[in-house]
Protein backbone atom coordinates (compact mmCIF):
# COMPACT_ATOMS: atom_id res chain seq x y z
CA UNK A 1 0.00 0.00 0.00
CA UNK A 2 2.89 2.68 0.34
CA UNK A 3 3.31 3.16 -3.07
CA UNK A 4 -0.44 3.79 -3.78
CA UNK A 5 -0.29 6.24 -1.32
CA UNK A 6 2.76 8.07 -1.93
CA UNK A 7 0.96 8.31 -5.64
CA UNK A 8 -2.02 10.34 -3.67
CA UNK A 9 0.15 12.47 -1.83
CA UNK A 10 1.90 13.33 -5.44
CA UNK A 11 -1.87 13.66 -6.77
CA UNK A 12 -3.03 15.64 -3.72
CA UNK A 13 0.48 18.04 -4.82
CA UNK A 14 -1.11 18.51 -8.20
CA UNK A 15 -4.99 18.92 -7.08
CA UNK A 16 -3.51 21.52 -4.76
CA UNK A 17 -1.72 23.79 -7.39
CA UNK A 18 -5.78 24.64 -8.93
CA UNK A 19 -6.70 27.91 -9.94
CA UNK A 20 -9.60 27.24 -7.92
CA UNK A 21 -7.63 27.05 -4.73
CA UNK A 22 -5.76 30.33 -5.82
CA UNK A 23 -8.76 32.56 -6.46
CA UNK A 24 -10.20 31.11 -2.72
CA UNK A 25 -6.64 32.66 -0.96
CA UNK A 26 -6.45 35.88 -2.98
CA UNK A 27 -7.07 38.13 -0.19
CA UNK A 28 -7.27 41.29 -2.79
CA UNK A 29 -10.43 39.35 -3.35
CA UNK A 30 -13.65 40.44 -1.15
CA UNK A 31 -13.60 36.85 0.72
CA UNK A 32 -17.73 37.12 0.42
CA UNK A 33 -17.04 37.04 -3.27
CA UNK A 34 -14.52 34.17 -2.85
CA UNK A 35 -16.78 32.21 -1.10
CA UNK A 36 -19.73 32.89 -4.35
CA UNK A 37 -20.21 29.47 -4.92
CA UNK A 38 -21.29 27.64 -1.98
CA UNK A 39 -24.73 27.34 -2.76
CA UNK A 40 -23.06 24.51 -5.99
CA UNK A 41 -21.54 22.37 -3.43
CA UNK A 42 -25.14 21.61 -1.72
CA UNK A 43 -25.53 18.44 -3.47
CA UNK A 44 -21.63 17.31 -3.05
CA UNK A 45 -22.54 18.24 0.85
CA UNK A 46 -25.74 16.50 0.99
CA UNK A 47 -24.89 13.25 -0.49
CA UNK A 48 -21.75 12.30 1.19
CA UNK A 49 -23.91 12.31 3.92
CA UNK A 50 -25.64 9.13 2.04
CA UNK A 51 -22.30 7.77 0.48
CA UNK A 52 -20.91 7.46 4.54
CA UNK A 53 -24.12 6.13 5.92
CA UNK A 54 -25.56 4.54 3.24
CA UNK A 55 -22.74 3.19 1.05
CA UNK A 56 -19.47 3.22 3.04
CA UNK A 57 -21.14 2.10 6.14
CA UNK A 58 -21.80 -1.90 6.35
CA UNK A 59 -23.07 -2.96 9.77
CA UNK A 60 -23.43 -6.11 8.49
CA UNK A 61 -20.06 -6.98 7.98
CA UNK A 62 -17.28 -8.85 10.24
CA UNK A 63 -14.54 -7.51 8.47
CA UNK A 64 -12.01 -5.67 11.08
CA UNK A 65 -11.35 -3.15 8.35
CA UNK A 66 -15.09 -2.28 7.48
CA UNK A 67 -15.28 -1.94 11.14
CA UNK A 68 -12.65 0.80 10.90
CA UNK A 69 -15.04 2.37 7.62
CA UNK A 70 -17.81 1.97 9.65
CA UNK A 71 -16.40 4.23 12.21
CA UNK A 72 -15.01 6.87 9.81
CA UNK A 73 -18.36 7.07 8.19
CA UNK A 74 -19.92 7.72 11.39
CA UNK A 75 -17.82 10.95 11.56
CA UNK A 76 -17.88 12.04 8.38
CA UNK A 77 -21.27 11.22 7.91
CA UNK A 78 -22.65 14.21 9.73
CA UNK A 79 -20.42 16.82 8.61
CA UNK A 80 -23.43 18.25 6.05
CA UNK A 81 -24.83 19.63 9.40
CA UNK A 82 -22.46 21.92 9.63
CA UNK A 83 -22.71 22.97 5.47
CA UNK A 84 -26.35 23.99 6.68
CA UNK A 85 -25.28 26.33 9.68
CA UNK A 86 -22.69 28.05 7.13
CA UNK A 87 -25.97 28.79 4.94
CA UNK A 88 -27.15 30.82 7.98
CA UNK A 89 -23.73 32.55 8.56
CA UNK A 90 -23.37 33.66 4.99
CA UNK A 91 -27.17 35.23 5.27
CA UNK A 92 -27.51 33.19 1.81
CA UNK A 93 -30.32 30.74 3.02
CA UNK A 94 -33.01 32.64 1.55
CA UNK A 95 -36.67 31.62 0.70
CA UNK A 96 -36.87 30.07 -2.78
CA UNK A 97 -39.99 28.35 -3.90
CA UNK A 98 -39.20 24.86 -3.83
CA UNK A 99 -39.34 24.26 -7.40
CA UNK A 100 -36.75 27.00 -8.44
CA UNK A 101 -34.67 25.07 -5.83
CA UNK A 102 -34.62 21.98 -7.71
CA UNK A 103 -34.32 23.70 -10.99
CA UNK A 104 -31.03 25.15 -9.93
CA UNK A 105 -29.79 21.49 -7.93
CA UNK A 106 -30.10 19.69 -11.58
CA UNK A 107 -29.04 22.76 -13.80
CA UNK A 108 -26.30 22.95 -15.49
CA UNK A 109 -24.29 24.99 -13.01
CA UNK A 110 -24.46 22.41 -10.42
CA UNK A 111 -23.67 19.75 -13.07
CA UNK A 112 -19.98 19.11 -12.24
CA UNK A 113 -20.92 18.92 -8.65
CA UNK A 114 -23.70 16.09 -9.34
CA UNK A 115 -21.06 14.30 -11.06
CA UNK A 116 -18.89 14.31 -8.75
CA UNK A 117 -21.37 13.02 -5.94
CA UNK A 118 -22.83 10.36 -8.39
CA UNK A 119 -18.91 9.25 -9.24
CA UNK A 120 -18.44 8.76 -5.34
CA UNK A 121 -21.21 6.84 -4.80
CA UNK A 122 -21.05 4.57 -7.93
CA UNK A 123 -17.42 3.69 -7.08
CA UNK A 124 -17.87 3.24 -3.79
CA UNK A 125 -20.73 1.07 -4.07
CA UNK A 126 -20.13 -1.66 -6.60
CA UNK A 127 -16.19 -2.06 -5.20
CA UNK A 128 -16.70 -5.50 -3.33
CA UNK A 129 -12.83 -5.35 -2.52
CA UNK A 130 -12.09 -4.18 1.01
CA UNK A 131 -8.82 -2.69 0.43
CA UNK A 132 -9.68 -0.66 -2.78
CA UNK A 133 -12.43 0.59 -1.33
CA UNK A 134 -9.63 1.78 1.54
CA UNK A 135 -7.75 3.02 -1.25
CA UNK A 136 -10.68 5.22 -2.50
CA UNK A 137 -11.92 7.05 0.97
CA UNK A 138 -7.79 7.66 1.10
CA UNK A 139 -8.14 9.60 -2.00
CA UNK A 140 -11.21 11.36 -1.04
CA UNK A 141 -9.41 12.58 2.34
CA UNK A 142 -6.58 13.79 0.31
CA UNK A 143 -8.61 15.79 -1.77
CA UNK A 144 -9.67 17.73 1.26
CA UNK A 145 -6.46 18.48 2.97
CA UNK A 146 -5.80 21.73 0.22
CA UNK A 147 -9.72 22.32 0.19
CA UNK A 148 -10.16 22.49 3.54
CA UNK A 149 -6.88 24.68 3.88
CA UNK A 150 -7.92 26.94 1.36
CA UNK A 151 -11.64 27.03 2.41
CA UNK A 152 -10.22 27.84 6.26
CA UNK A 153 -8.16 30.69 5.10
CA UNK A 154 -11.26 32.50 3.26
CA UNK A 155 -13.53 32.00 6.47
CA UNK A 156 -10.98 33.18 8.88
CA UNK A 157 -10.98 36.31 6.96
CA UNK A 158 -14.66 36.74 6.56
CA UNK A 159 -14.86 35.75 10.22
CA UNK A 160 -12.62 39.22 11.43
CA UNK A 161 -15.52 40.83 9.05
CA UNK A 162 -18.70 39.93 10.82
CA UNK A 163 -17.67 38.29 14.28
CA UNK A 164 -19.49 34.73 12.84
CA UNK A 165 -17.76 31.19 13.23
CA UNK A 166 -18.06 29.05 10.09
CA UNK A 167 -17.90 25.32 10.72
CA UNK A 168 -18.08 23.48 7.44
CA UNK A 169 -16.12 26.36 5.36
CA UNK A 170 -13.74 27.22 8.59
CA UNK A 171 -11.03 26.17 10.78
CA UNK A 172 -13.17 23.41 12.82
CA UNK A 173 -13.97 21.19 9.73
CA UNK A 174 -10.02 21.12 8.99
CA UNK A 175 -8.90 20.36 12.23
CA UNK A 176 -11.14 17.01 12.60
CA UNK A 177 -9.90 15.78 9.48
CA UNK A 178 -6.62 14.53 9.51
CA UNK A 179 -6.01 13.36 6.01
CA UNK A 180 -6.01 9.76 6.31
CA UNK A 181 -9.14 7.23 6.73
CA UNK A 182 -9.56 7.31 10.75
CA UNK A 183 -9.00 4.47 12.20
CA UNK A 184 -9.38 5.58 15.95
CA UNK A 185 -5.28 5.94 16.51
CA UNK A 186 -2.92 9.09 15.76
CA UNK A 187 -2.06 10.06 12.43
CA UNK A 188 1.15 8.56 11.90
CA UNK A 189 0.17 5.08 13.16
CA UNK A 190 -2.88 5.27 11.09
CA UNK A 191 0.11 5.80 7.72
CA UNK A 192 2.04 3.26 9.18
CA UNK A 193 -0.48 0.96 9.54
CA UNK A 194 -2.16 1.75 6.09
CA UNK A 195 1.74 1.51 4.64
CA UNK A 196 1.66 -1.96 6.09
CA UNK A 197 -1.33 -3.80 4.05
CA UNK A 198 -0.09 -5.70 1.52
CA UNK A 199 -1.50 -5.47 -2.24
CA UNK A 200 -1.26 -7.88 -5.17
CA UNK A 201 -0.10 -6.08 -8.56
CA UNK A 202 -3.51 -6.20 -10.15
CA UNK A 203 -5.04 -4.52 -6.99
CA UNK A 204 -2.11 -1.95 -7.35
CA UNK A 205 -3.11 -1.24 -10.58
CA UNK A 206 -6.76 -0.87 -10.09
CA UNK A 207 -5.81 1.03 -7.11
CA UNK A 208 -4.19 3.89 -9.31
CA UNK A 209 -6.87 3.70 -11.81
CA UNK A 210 -9.10 4.39 -8.93
CA UNK A 211 -7.01 7.38 -7.62
CA UNK A 212 -6.63 9.07 -11.04
CA UNK A 213 -10.98 8.87 -11.08
CA UNK A 214 -11.20 10.58 -7.80
CA UNK A 215 -9.01 13.10 -8.24
CA UNK A 216 -10.28 13.69 -11.84
CA UNK A 217 -13.84 13.92 -10.47
CA UNK A 218 -12.88 16.66 -7.72
CA UNK A 219 -10.75 18.79 -10.14
CA UNK A 220 -13.93 18.92 -12.75
CA UNK A 221 -16.37 20.01 -9.48
CA UNK A 222 -13.79 22.51 -9.01
CA UNK A 223 -13.38 23.74 -11.98
CA UNK A 224 -17.20 24.12 -12.09
CA UNK A 225 -17.72 25.83 -8.29
CA UNK A 226 -14.68 28.79 -9.91
CA UNK A 227 -17.01 29.21 -13.22
CA UNK A 228 -19.87 30.30 -11.23
CA UNK A 229 -18.08 32.55 -9.02
CA UNK A 230 -16.95 34.35 -12.20
CA UNK A 231 -20.42 34.32 -13.14
CA UNK A 232 -21.81 35.43 -10.32
CA UNK A 233 -21.13 37.95 -7.43
CA UNK A 234 -22.10 37.25 -3.65
CA UNK A 235 -24.12 40.60 -3.40
CA UNK A 236 -26.34 38.59 -6.35
CA UNK A 237 -27.13 35.64 -3.90
CA UNK A 238 -28.25 37.82 -1.03
CA UNK A 239 -30.83 40.14 -3.51
CA UNK A 240 -31.68 37.34 -5.59
CA UNK A 241 -32.90 33.94 -4.74
CA UNK A 242 -34.03 33.34 -8.08
CA UNK A 243 -29.91 33.96 -9.30
CA UNK A 244 -30.05 29.80 -9.47
CA UNK A 245 -32.26 30.38 -12.96
CA UNK A 246 -30.21 32.70 -14.94
CA UNK A 247 -28.44 31.87 -17.31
Amino acid sequence: MKEVLEYIKQQEKKFAQLPFFQFLTDNSIDPHQRLAWVPCLAHFAMSFKDLNNDILKDESSDHPLQKMINQHSLEDGSHWKWYLKDLESLEIDQVMRFSDFLKFMWSDKTLKTRRLSNNLVAMCRYETDILLKIVIIEAIEATGSPAQKAMAQVSEELRAITNKKYYYFGTHHMKVETGHIQLGMEDEETENFLYNIELDAEQKAKALVLIDYVFDSFTECMGGLMQFANQHTFKELLAKPKYALHR
